[in-house]
């Protein structure tokens, strides 16, 4: 390539950012027992990560939960068997590739003109919110939002076009 072709073909600069990482453990419901003196945990009965279909709508098996002593008559003195956090059980992480590509155009030997174009969340991959992990009575009386992720923590495909002239 000779000439114009060069100027407008040749030179281009593209940087690529790409950011992975696992999901943070979620923490176990509270029990929901009146009076709540010490915000005892639920009774955790089986595996939460078990059968997990790991839906938006649906991020954990909720069936894993009941209340201590039991929901007929539950105890706010006793404690539940769920631990802190469920070690297994862990929102999506993040799944992120930035872009840029850019051209310096030089005019004379001390001016030039730059042409950027930057794309954030390329792949358009979201991040997933926390799951709703009310307490025990909450699930029973509004069952529809207990392990359900209601929102993104990332932003769409962005992209940011600029030109910069250096003297």
């Amino acid at each position: 390539m000779h000439g114009v072709a060069v100027a407008f073909l040749g030179g281009w600069t593209v940087n690529g950012i790409l950011y992975l990482s696992t999901g943070v453990p979620i923490n176990s419901p509270s029990s929901g027992t009146t009076p709540a003196y010490f915000n005892q945990r639920a009774d955790m009965t089986c595996d939460p990560s078990k059968g997990a279909p790991h839906k938006v709508s649906d991020w954990f098996n909720i069936d894993c939960f009941a209340q201590p002593g039991g929901s007929a008559s539950p105890d706010p003195f006793v404690p539940g068997t769920a631990p802190a956090y469920l070690d297994h059980v862990r929102t999506r992480g993040a799944r992120n590739f930035d872009m840029s590509i850019y051209k310096t155009l030089k005019i004379t030997e001390t001016k030039a003109l730059r042409f950027d174009i930057s794309g954030y969340n390329m792949t358009n991959t979201p991040q997933y919110g926390y799951p709703s992990v009310n307490s025990i009575v909450d699930v029973q009386q509004q069952g529809a939002s207990f392990g359900r992720i209601t929102k993104t923590i990332n932003t769409p495909r962005q992209f940011q076009f600029g030109a910069r002239f250096t003297f």
